[in-house]
């Protein structure tokens, strides 16, 4: 009850004693299914003069404003190596919303060439609105040099993704499903992201993750994706804006700040981290204590950093603790075992207090785990966010919402 009635106060400001309601101007995340590309690479295929899309995403509970997107070349390669494909991309894009479609601009231009570390963010796409609780499409086009030169792609599905190469002609600035009469099948690009300016605090979190927040046993679908992302496309009927950065084999090391340091630019456009990481990074060796210290260091890196970069409302990031769920080889182990255990105690106790919430997402995997022995089947992540996450994250929709103070 506390705890709801803190979210209720902080959002509509009548919490400081009749004060006028927070009025947000920064822009960040406001819309679902966006993210780092984590696929394989497509060849645009002779005589192909374009590849083009269509991604579906969800807006928000909140209206927002000032839209647009974020885009690179970064990508997650094995086990979450972070890379960034040196080929140049000119990318076109727009923005579909109600039947309407608007392109964006970048620096004025209709296009904008990418490679390497560039990040393509686009001029604020004319004086639309993105209402809220909306399904709508974030429409590109991408051309290369050569027709034997290949593009990144998104391993991850979500609504009415399409993707192909042809010879034809655009469809970017076309609405509805795209024609696929004349092209080849080809990949699919979410944004990195697509920021805004909502009309209210509204939060947005990053998923940091490995092949079970990726979605691996999971359904690669809208309706599916892994328990994280199924639990931030429905919080009290609304969705909360989520971009992923996760890979199967992540591991803590592979997303430290040293090793994936242009990832970390845009946590800058949401209020909240998800840390989904430890079962790779399970120590080959020592005892329980010193692997309990290396997993330990390999969390703090990531939540550290996260707690000192500053979010959209002036307030540092909020990062969340996940529990290493079981898995065959770990119960087979004892010392595997008790610094699994070890682990997920630490992080019952909030990590040192430097995690802002705990979710004991073991509670609800049994062993055997899967079909593999590691990766949850489909109805565990249904479970675990229905049982877990989501309830977990219901006072963290108030973006002003910090349990053990800033």
């Amino acid at each position: 009850m506390s705890m709801m009635l803190g979210l209720n106060l902080s959002l509509t400001g009548v919490g400081g004693g009749g004060a006028a309601p927070f009025v947000p101007t920064q822009p960040q995340l406001v819309a679902t299914y966006t993210g780092i590309p984590n696929g394989s690479f497509v060849q645009m295929g002779s005589g192909n003069v374009r590849a083009l899309g269509r991604s579906g995403h969800r807006s928000g509970r909140v209206r927002a404003k000032n839209l647009q997107f974020l885009d690179s070349l970064i990508y997650l390669s094995t086990n979450g190596v972070e890379a960034a494909s040196a080929t140049l991309n000119t990318l076109k894009r727009a923005i579909e919303i109600g039947g309407v479609t608007t392109q964006a601009l970048y620096a004025g231009l209709t296009s904008v060439g990418i490679s390497g570390s560039t990040q393509a963010l686009s001029d604020i796409i004319g004086s639309i609105e993105l209402p809220p609780d909306t399904d709508f499409f974030a429409r590109w086009e991408k051309t290369l040099a050569l027709d034997t030169q290949s593009m990144i792609a998104h391993a991850l599905s979500g609504p009415s993704g399409q993707g192909f190469r042809t010879t034809g002609a655009s469809q970017l600035l076309s609405t509805g499903a795209m024609n696929s009469s004349g092209t080849s099948a080809g990949p699919q690009f979410w944004p990195n992201g697509i920021f805004g300016v909502p009309f209210s605090p509204m939060s947005a979190v990053c998923i940091v993750a490995d092949s079970i927040g990726n979605y691996r046993e999971d359904l690669n679908s809208a309706s599916g994706g892994g328990a994280w992302a199924r639990a931030l496309n429905s919080i009290l009927g609304s969705a909360v804006p989520w971009m992923k950065q996760s890979q199967n084999g992540h591991s803590f090391s592979n997303a430290s700040f040293a090793n994936a340091p242009l990832q970390k630019t845009q946590w800058q456009y949401v209020t909240d981290i998800f840390i989904e990481l430890s079962t790779n990074s399970m120590p080959s060796s020592g005892t329980v204590a010193e692997r309990l210290l290396v997993l330990q260091n390999g969390w703090l890196n990531l939540a550290d950093g996260a707690r000192a970069i500053t979010g959209p409302y002036g307030r540092r990031l909020r990062v969340h603790f996940f529990d290493m769920i079981k898995r065959d080889s770990y119960e087979l182990d004892a010392t595997q075992h008790d610094t699994r255990l070890a682990y997920n105690a630490w992080g019952a106790a909030f990590a040192d207090g430097k995690a802002d919430a705990y979710y004991n997402t073991d509670s609800v995997v049994t062993v055997p785990v899967g079909s593999d022995g590691i990766h949850p089947a489909s109805a565990v992540h249904i479970q675990a966010a229905s049982d877990v996450i989501v309830p977990g994250y219901i006072p963290f929709l108030d973006p002003f919402y910090f349990p053990f103070g800033v």
